[in-house]
Order: C-alpha cells, then sequence, then structure tokens
C-alpha cells in the first residue's frame, strides 16, 4: 500500500480530527466555541462562518426559532434597522446573522476538471438552433399558460359579479353578500388549502424568491419532512437536499428546508392558486406569479423569468429589460436576443389564442383588437403632452415615493408579525387569507352605501374627444362619465323631472371602483375625459381600502402578486393630482367652451391636464417607488397603454419615486429577502468610503482547511465528517511551500469516497462526470446517495456493519482528475471593490485568497461580502495619506480574528 505524504494534509487545522474510538467527553471537545452542533451534509452551507456569532450571544441552536410569547409580535415595531437609505447597508440582528448560514451559494460555472474535460469533449459544440429551439419552447409554454391563467381568473370572476349584480337587481343587498362571501371564501380556501398542504414554496408573488435564486442563492422554500424522535433521526429520515446537524453519537436533526421552489408541484399549485385567488376578488394580481411561472418553465433561467414579465404585461420589450435591469448580474449580447425572441413568442402566442378566443364570438381570427389584445390598460384617446406637465407629475412622483416606503415599510412589519404569530400553524395560515377575504368583501359592498347616486346625462366613448349628451342638455355640464359603468344600487336610467323630458344616468362613485375587479378599477381610473367621474371622498376611500388590503394580503398563504395594487394605488394617487389640476384651473376660470369647469377638451393645448393622464403617471412612479425600477417599467408602463405621449413626465415620475424612496429604505423585494435573511449580493456596493482602498483580505476567512492532491481516504473522511464547507482549496508540496493548484467540493469527495468504499479500493475508480452531478439521476437516486453519503460519514456500510476499520481507509486517494483547475483565486492584497464586481458578475461560490508566492491565505465566499461585512472591513482597515490601506490594526489575539472571520 502506498504510503501518504509526510506534510499535514491541513495548512492551518481548523478543528482537530476525533478517533472513531474516542468517547463521546472527547469528541465534545471538538464542538465549536459557542457549543454547537458540527453540521455535516452534502448541501451543508459553503462555510461554518464565525463572524457571525459573538462570545456574549445565547447558547442555543441558532436554526430552531423562539418560542413563542404572546407578546412577541410587539417587537415588530422597535426594528428600527428597517428605516434606512438606499445607500446604506441592512443591519442584521444576531439572531439574523445566524440564519444567514442557511442559505446555500450555487454554483454556476461547472467544475473545469479532468474528468469534465473529457465529458465536454464528447459534446456537441458551436450548436445555436437547439438553443434557440428551448427559447422558442419556453416562449410558447408560458405564453399558453399565461393566456389558460387569465382566462381562468376571467371566468371565475364573471361568475361573482354576473350573480352578484343580478342578486342586488332582483333580491336584496344582504343575499348579494352572502354569495359574495360564500363563493368569494370558497375560492380563498381553495387557493389557500393547495399552498398550505401541497406546496407551502409556491405561497405569495415568487418574484423574491426568482430574484435570490438569480442572484446565487438557493433559497429554501419546504421545511424538511424529516420525523424527529427523541434519539434523533435515522439517516433515511433526512431527505437530499435537507442539510442536517449530527451530534457526536451522530444521531440527525433536520436542519434547513428543500429547496423546491423551481418543481413541477409548485408549478400547477402556483397556477390553481394564483387563479382563484384573484378571482375571488382579493386585493392581488396575478402578474407575480406569472413571473415565477415563467422561471419555473425557463428552470430558474433569467429568459424565463423574462417571459413571465412579458406575458404578464403583454410587454416583450419591457420583459427583457426586466430581466437585464433587476435580475441579471451578467447579460451578453446573444443572451438579449433570445430572451426577446422568448418574450415576444409569449406575447404572439397569447395574443393569437386570445384572438381565437374572441373569434368564437366575433367571427374574426387573427385581430389583436379590444378583448383579443394583450394591452390589458390600452388607452385609446392619446393626450398631447405640455412641458407644464412636468411640475405635476413631480408633486406625482414625490407623493407616489412617500406612499410608496410607507408601502414596503409596512410590509416587512406585516412578514415580521406573520412569522411571529403564525409560521407553522397550518390552521392560522389558511384562516389569514380567508379573514382577509370576508373582510374586503363586505367593505366593497357597504362602503359604497355611503355614496349616493350621481347622476349625469353626458358621456365620452374612450377614442373620442367630444362628449355625447342628450338634445336640449344645459350648456352648463357639470361631469361626463364614461359610456359604460356598473350599476350597484342605482337604476339604471331614469326621466328627468326637467320639462324637456333629458334621459339622466345614475351611478355610485365609489362602487364604479370597487364593485368590480381590480383590471377593471384601473381601465375606469385611466379614462381619458371623465375628468370628475370620481370626487376626492371616492378616491382616497378606494386608496386607503386597497393600500391596507394589498400590505395585509401580501405574504399570506395564497399565491399572489402586488403589481395590479400596486397600479391601482398609484393611479388614485395620480388621479387625485390630477383632480386637483382641473379644479385650480376651474378657479381660475378657464377651461374649454361648452365643457365642465377647468375641462380642457382636445384640440385645445391644456388637454393634457386630465385625470386620466396623471393616473396612468401615478401607476408608474408609485410601482417606481416600492420595487425601484426605471428603465424596464416606464418601457412596460407604454406597452401595457399604449401610451408614449406622455412619457416625459412618467419618467419624471419615476425618477422622483425612487429617489424620495431610496433615502428612506430597500426595495420591497430586498426588504423581503433582507428580512428572510437570504445574503443576495446588490448589484451597487454601499461603502462610506471607495472599497479599493481596502485590500480583500479583510473580509476573507481563515484559517483554510485544505486538500493535498493525494491524501489518504481516512482524512478525506474526518475532513468531511468534521467540517462543514463545501469547497476545499488544493494544494501541492514544492520547494518553495504549498502552492494553490485547484479547488475541490464536497459532493464530489463524497461520491469518490462512496466509490472507493464500494470498491474495496482507490485504483481506477471509473467516476464519470455523470456519476458527480445529481442532477444526471432520478430523485429516488438521489435520495439513496444520500443515504449512502450518511453511512460513510457515520462509519457504518448500508447494512449496518460498521466500516470505521476498513482498510481501504488506509490508501491514497488521488484527487488530480476532480480538482476544478480553474477556480478562481486573487492575491491577499487584490482590491475588495473588484473583489466584489468579479464575485458576483461571475457567479462564484468560492474565491480562493493567494499571497505573493500563491499559499492559501483565505477564501471569500457570500457572506463574506455582505453589506455590513463590508462596513466591518472599512472600520478595521486604517487609510494612509499615500491612499493604500495600512497593514497596521490593534492587536488582536488568534482567536478574535477567528472570530472576526479575519486574517490580517
Amino acid at each position: 500500500m502506498e504510503t501518504p505524504p509526510s506534510s499535514p494534509h491541513l495548512r492551518v487545522p481548523l478543528v482537530p480530527f476525533p478517533d472513531d474510538s474516542s468517547s463521546p467527553s472527547k469528541l465534545n471537545q471538538d464542538s465549536d466555541r459557542n457549543g454547537r452542533l458540527r453540521q455535516v451534509g452534502v448541501n451543508a452551507s459553503e462555510e461554518e462562518s464565525t463572524s457571525y456569532q459573538s462570545d456574549t450571544e445565547p447558547d442555543h441552536d441558532y436554526m430552531h426559532r423562539p418560542s413563542f410569547h404572546p407578546f412577541s409580535f410587539l417587537n415588530m415595531f422597535s426594528r428600527g434597522h428597517d428605516v434606512k437609505s438606499a445607500g446604506v447597508n441592512h443591519v442584521y440582528t444576531r439572531e439574523e446573522r445566524r440564519r444567514l448560514n442557511d442559505v446555500e451559494s450555487i454554483d454556476y460555472l461547472p467544475i473545469n476538471s479532468e474528468i469534465y474535460r473529457v465529458w465536454l469533449a464528447r459534446q456537441p459544440h458551436g450548436w445555436v438552433w437547439d438553443r434557440w429551439i428551448m427559447m422558442g419552447g419556453i416562449g410558447f409554454t408560458v405564453g399558453l399558460i399565461g393566456f389558460l391563467l387569465y382566462t381562468l381568473i376571467g371566468i371565475f370572476g364573471a361568475i361573482k359579479y354576473n350573480t352578484v349584480r343580478w342578486l342586488i337587481a332582483h333580491a336584496n343587498l344582504f343575499t348579494a353578500w352572502l354569495f359574495n362571501v360564500i363563493y368569494s371564501t370558497s375560492l380563498v380556501y381553495l387557493s389557500t388549502w393547495v399552498v398550505v398542504n401541497i406546496a407551502p414554496q409556491a405561497g405569495g408573488a415568487g418574484v423574491a424568491e426568482v430574484t435570490a435564486y438569480l442572484n446565487g442563492c438557493n433559497l429554501p422554500k419546504a421545511p424538511c419532512t424529516a420525523g424527529i424522535t427523541e434519539s434523533g433521526t435515522s439517516m433515511a429520515d433526512c431527505n437530499l437536499g435537507c442539510s442536517c446537524y449530527y451530534d457526536h453519537d451522530f444521531k440527525a436533526t433536520p436542519l434547513g428546508m428543500l429547496p423546491q421552489v423551481f418543481n413541477v408541484r409548485t408549478l400547477w399549485v402556483k397556477f390553481v392558486s394564483c387563479a382563484a385567488a384573484v378571482g375571488s376578488g382579493l386585493p392581488v394580481g396575478p402578474e407575480g406569479p406569472m413571473i415565477h411561472i415563467g422561471a419555473m418553465i425557463g428552470a430558474a433561467l433569467s429568459q424565463g423569468t423574462a417571459v413571465g414579465v412579458a406575458a404578464a404585461f403583454g410587454a416583450p420589450i419591457g420583459g427583457l429589460l426586466f430581466a437585464y435591469e433587476e435580475l441579471a448580474s451578467f447579460f451578453s449580447q446573444a443572451l438579449g436576443w433570445q430572451v426577446f425572441f422568448a418574450c415576444m413568442l409569449s406575447v404572439l402566442t397569447e395574443d393569437t389564442l386570445r384572438s381565437a378566443q374572441t373569434a368564437v364570438t366575433q367571427g374574426h381570427f387573427g385581430l389583436f383588437d379590444g378583448e383579443a389584445s394583450t394591452i390589458f390598460f390600452e388607452v385609446q384617446t392619446q393626450l398631447a403632452n405640455h412641458v407644464a406637465a412636468v411640475l405635476p407629475a413631480i408633486l406625482v412622483g414625490l407623493a407616489c415615493g412617500v406612499l410608496g416606503t410607507i408601502f414596503t415599510l409596512l410590509n416587512v412589519k406585516v412578514v415580521r408579525l406573520r412569522d411571529a404569530i403564525i409560521q407553522g400553524r397550518k390552521t392560522w395560515r389558511m384562516g389569514e387569507p380567508l379573514l382577509i377575504i370576508v373582510i374586503f368583501v363586505s367593505l366593497s359592498m357597504l362602503l359604497p352605501l355611503a355614496f349616493p347616486c350621481t347622476p349625469t346625462n353626458c358621456y365620452i366613448k374612450q377614442g373620442d374627444t367630444k362628449p355625447y349628451c342628450p338634445e336640449g342638455t344645459s350648456s352648463n355640464i357639470r361631469r361626463i362619465v364614461e359610456e359604460e359603468l356598473p350599476l350597484y344600487t342605482c337604476t339604471d336610467s331614469y326621466t328627468g323631472a326637467s320639462s324637456s323630458g333629458n334621459e339622466t344616468r345614475s351611478y355610485n362613485e365609489l362602487a364604479t371602483l370597487m364593485y368590480v375587479t381590480g383590471e377593471d378599477a384601473i381601465k375606469h381610473l385611466l379614462s381619458r375625459g371623465t375628468h370628475r367621474e370620481f370626487g376626492y371622498a371616492a378616491l382616497v376611500t378606494m386608496l386607503v381600502v386597497y393600500f391596507l388590503g394589498a400590505v395585509w394580503t401580501a405574504g399570506s398563504a395564497i399565491a399572489s402578486g402586488l403589481f395590479v395594487p400596486m397600479l391601482l394605488i398609484g393611479s388614485c394617487i395620480g388621479r387625485i393630482v390630477g383632480l386637483i389640476c382641473v379644479d385650480m384651473a376651474a378657479s381660475g376660470g378657464h377651461g374649454s367652451p361648452g365643457a365642465p369647469p377647468g375641462v380642457f377638451l382636445p384640440p385645445s393645448p391644456w388637454a393634457w391636464v386630465d385625470p386620466g393622464a396623471f393616473a396612468l403617471i401615478g401607476a408608474g412612479a408609485f410601482m417606481g417607488g416600492v420595487t425601484r425600477l426605471t428603465i424596464s417599467l416606464a418601457v412596460i408602463m407604454m406597452e401595457v397603454s399604449n401610451d408614449v405621449r406622455m412619457v416625459l413626465p412618467l419618467l419624471v415620475a419615476i425618477i422622483m419615486a425612487k429617489w424620495i424612496a431610496d433615502a428612506v429604505s430597500h426595495s420591497l423585494y430586498h426588504s423581503i429577502l433582507e428580512v428572510k435573511c437570504v445574503p443576495i449580493l446588490h448589484s451597487d456596493v454601499a461603502s462610506r468610503v471607495s472599497l479599493d482602498l481596502i485590500p480583500v483580505r479583510y473580509v476573507m476567512a481563515c484559517p483554510v482547511v485544505t486538500f493535498q492532491e493525494r491524501m489518504p481516504l481516512n482524512q478525506v473522511r474526518e475532513i468531511l465528517r468534521d467540517t462543514r464547507h463545501n469547497g476545499f482549496p488544493v494544494v501541492r508540496n514544492t520547494p518553495q511551500g504549498q502552492v494553490f493548484v485547484g479547488l475541490v467540493v464536497r459532493d464530489h469527495l463524497m461520491v469518490l469516497l462512496r466509490r472507493a468504499l464500494a470498491r474495496g479500493t482507490t485504483a481506477n475508480l471509473d467516476v464519470t462526470y455523470e456519476d458527480l452531478n445529481h442532477q444526471f439521476v432520478t430523485a429516488a437516486a438521489r435520495h439513496l446517495i444520500w443515504e449512502q453519503h450518511m453511512a460513510v460519514l457515520q462509519g457504518r456500510s448500508m447494512d449496518g456493519v460498521p466500516a470505521s476499520h476498513n482498510p481501504v481507509l488506509q490508501e491514497v486517494l488521488d484527487l488530480r482528475p476532480y480538482i476544478n483547475s480553474s477556480a478562481a483565486a486573487v492575491q491577499e492584497s487584490f482590491s475588495l471593490e473588484r473583489t466584489y464586481v468579479v464575485f458576483r458578475t461571475l457567479g462564484l461560490r468560492h474565491l480562493v485568497v493567494t499571497d505573493q508566492h500563491n499559499h492559501v491565505k483565505g477564501i471569500v465566499t457570500r457572506k463574506d461580502l455582505l453589506g455590513f461585512r463590508l462596513d466591518q472591513a472599512v472600520e478595521e482597515g486604517k487609510g494612509s495619506s499615500s491612499g493604500l490601506v495600512s497593514l497596521a490594526r490593534p492587536a488582536s489575539s488568534a482567536s478574535e480574528l477567528a472570530e472576526q472571520g479575519n486574517c490580517v
């Protein structure tokens, strides 16, 4: 048997390796200084970073949430770190810093090892058409699902509102309310039941989860289903993909959660839950779930997410820009063409199917107009723009920025409150949306009763510039409304008391907004030429009810999005500002001849003073204040409304809202990820000083567990058993010391260890690239692999016979064919700013830090580049007059440096 190299395999030992025969008391000495159990598993976090703990912190397992206290929800109001400028990094609590380790990073680049290159050489190279076929398939499938989803929502909504209107007209209001509650509650029950009991990861919009995944985080969603007994769970009980803690008797306790955000079960649950939730009348929309569905169809690619946006809004260019602005850390020209092709095909598919559906009743297939078009909020009356429109647009942006910030902060508080009170309680989670729908349905039917039926005898057709009034109508016109309005409790038409016998219509202002779907309410608010169709009272009431309803509903146990509520809330804000402008004009005696006071009709150069035009501006501005999107949002608003002329005031309002909101808080979806303790890397680095002045040594983790190219198998097993790292630098012995040659990952080492024990030798293992990657095997096979891995780490064979003294463990394992020779590495003097850019742009999981002699000095993972770690590095770095960071720093012991994660 070949003797192992004499040099140690650890450059600096992290923890002693216990013997198999060591007593529990001896093994307990190897636990970390906080008394936590060591984590072992195929999908364990990439590092056991000690920079997130403190000696003064309580001694408990950080993965177990604190027990519920009757008044613990009051703490949500003291979370002051939710209010911060976008240029300030999020401040995590001690408990939240522990939870950061729950989320693993994703290896975007394949391991460039010798066996990978052998496999790659057998693959066809240079094919382009297959990629385009895949993009076309994604676009067609997402378009088809989008059409089916919107059709099903339309059916649910039509049954609800048509029946309620008939009951109001032919029975009484109580009967209509009772039916509305029963019907809507039934849909919500279906929506929440499938989420809570079948796929909890399908709840919410899914936009935050998609953003986290594309940022490089494998966000957990579904709880691990392993059963816990007093003596711990067996290895077979802990499913693959669920990290587990093991005590020194190797009793498993489920730790993590299965990353099932993009599987087929989540897809169909998301579809059913979203259709039922939106169709029930809740203040939600389908756009967020469509983005998640697109990502699932595209296998969590940015292409699929962009296609989901395109299908949700009917905006192919907006979908492309959304992926570029919000999701992608790297975007090539070729990728842009492919994404654009998929988005275009998605909208084409949806439009074609809508046209076919309309042709059944109207008999003309292929016409993309009216109901057959995906221009959901089409503005048919175009108004000339004016430089003066910029001033009220600034006011709209200011108001939307302030309210958008409040909307974001309230959402974060509700997420914390929900997590503290009902998380893990199925009955409570299902009861919450049921309570919301009962309250919302009751308000939508009772609040309009406080508003009188408003008479009017003039209406305007959208697309026309002149109103239609019956003959003999007084020249003193006060109100012009849309051609078709829901009646609610008002009469259809009646003969007025005037001597001329003019036909007069009446409608309820608030019922016109609350007694319809969210999409129809937005269309009413965007209508042009209807300056005084809605008064201040109706607009403010709708704004408050929908604002609070959307805040409460968001994140509950249903599949739903916030884009429709954000558009509706913003439309109310914009319409209020527009109505103020009309009243100001009326107070000055301005307006077109024959029009109501303060109303300008085309071709007047002041026709842009229209509340409907400002409603469109407000819709975009409020969404910008919440999401902080700019370019893609402006394009989406133009595509969804077909109004290009108002683009300048729209851009001004979006920018103003973003500036205001950025001064107070982070964006909604980034704030939610921060609450969930997901370590995302933002596109921009927030720091008080230039990080080019700080070397990477101030954030790297050390000491580092290293491997040699050839190691005894028992040492490989001990390292995997006693550490939780997922990546290990590999070094080679040279006269100049141990030099860095590459990186090897835990998953591959576990496969090699299991194969060597199964074959009884380390020679000629015959391990292929397919063997090292679990995506090439079935789920059942992955579960079996997991069981075998755990058996190896426990020192037992699959049949229960101890294998800790197997002779093969003394043999030497040659790791050279499995080393990632293209692993990224930087010198310890490398700029921290450029380290961040390299890490995020390349989608790295590990970045090795070496000295000028290529000796391994540390390693950087995603959690070392989070904002608060960068702030710590700035505080620790001492600037010099030359602009370089001085190596001098306050003296610290080695243990203190290790505790801080620093190796300076």
